[in-house]
């Protein structure tokens, strides 16, 4: 793949970067951003009602006894930077959305990667969408919640354990991103979500005369596109092959209003292990996201690539049609105006108007 080609021949220049100085806070800045467990009594920033806070909580305590039992953290896994709580899931927003976050190792670092499902309204059905790995603790955590009815494999990079929860949830209806089906045929996917789909509420542009309208299109098999929206980022193309790269459906979660990405936003830690300690109008550390000491010198320069390397060639090259992508970018900050930002790597963002400042900086919105 071009960017694992990518980031092996810049190697040696990424390992003396992951040992450079991180932008690091002053020991008083970041004693104002953290937001301690400790702090309970203190009014929490107006991003995170305590309301909301609470529930969460609650409903990770029903998922992990260690946390039922008062612990820190809970019992599934050890604790690190892609899983900060060590949980088999961890609530995320309110109704009903809830993570699976794991390591995933490249070359012996820690790259992390996140599933997240959703119980579906009026219903016991869940939505997965990018499926982790699959063992006994998740599935018996999944029962709890509900039954596997959908199973999202939201790219071309997101795909590696579709297989196996299509054996596993034989009832379950498999959904790929455009394109997929035909490079995966071991898995029986129910559809595949239409090219150039955009939410019901897209007002057309320039260019969008093959656009497809959630609500013009009827699909067997497939969840209410009014709750949880696709929206396809058909405008990049790998200069190495001339075909999509990551041909990327992002979801809006219309009752939580949680924005779910998978590789179009990223949100790395920084160094110092504190949750967005980069990001001051949003939650840094709280129960279910405590921080950590330290964050591996590997895991950092990967970020490193990512954000130096990779994004820049993303954003200058592989994004063939600037107008679409500046339309996409603003659709997705200014109709949807999601509260919950949920990407696939690094950690949670929260709050309206801080989303809407970290995806037009990372993705260059001009308008």
């Amino acid at each position: 793949m071009m960017l694992l080609w990518l980031l092996r021949c810049s190697s040696l220049f990424l390992l003396t970067a992951a040992f450079s100085p991180w932008e690091p806070c002053s020991s008083s800045r970041r004693h104002c951003l953290r937001l301690s467990s400790s702090t309970n009594n203190e009014d929490p920033p107006p991003v995170f009602p305590i309301s909301t806070r609470t529930a969460l909580v609650e409903k990770a305590k029903e998922l992990d006894a260690n946390l039922a039992k008062g612990a820190k953290v809970g019992g599934y896994s050890s604790v690190g930077w892609s899983n900060r709580l060590g949980t088999v899931l961890t609530p995320a927003s309110i109704p009903g959305v809830y993570t699976g976050d794991r390591e995933f190792m490249w070359n012996n670092i820690d790259v992390s990667c996140r599933m997240v499902v959703i119980q579906l309204a009026n219903s016991k059905d869940l939505w997965v969408h990018s499926p982790v790995g699959l063992d006994e603790p998740l599935k018996e955590a999944l029962d709890k919640l509900g039954t596997v009815k959908y199973v999202v494999s939201p790219n071309y990079e997101h795909l590696k354990f579709a297989p196996q929860w299509a054996a596993a949830y034989p009832d379950a209806h498999m959904w790929g991103c455009p394109g997929l089906p035909e490079r995966m045929p071991e898995v029986d996917f129910a559809g595949e979500i239409p090219t150039q789909i955009r939410p019901s509420s897209w007002k057309a542009a320039k260019n969008d005369d093959d656009v497809v309208l959630a609500n013009q299109v009827n699909l067997d098999n497939c969840w209410d596109l009014e709750e949880i929206q696709p929206l396809h980022i058909d405008v990049e193309v790998s200069p190495a092959t001339g075909k999509p790269f990551f041909n990327e459906v992002v979801f809006f979660h219309t009752p939580s209003q949680t924005l779910i990405t998978t590789d179009l936003y990223w949100n790395y830690p920084q160094a110092d292990g504190i949750p967005n300690s980069h990001l001051a109008s949003t939650v840094q550390e709280w129960e279910l996201a405590p921080s950590l000491e330290s964050i591996p010198a590997g895991s950092r320069a990967f970020f490193f690539a990512m954000n130096r390397l990779y994004l820049p060639i993303y954003k200058n090259v592989m994004v063939t049609s600037k107008d679409k992508f500046q339309d996409i970018i603003d659709f997705i900050v200014r109709k949807w105006k999601a509260t919950t930002l949920i990407p696939a790597h690094g950690d949670l963002v929260r709050g309206q108007e801080v989303i809407q400042q970290v995806l037009k900086k990372q993705l260059d919105l001009k308008q």
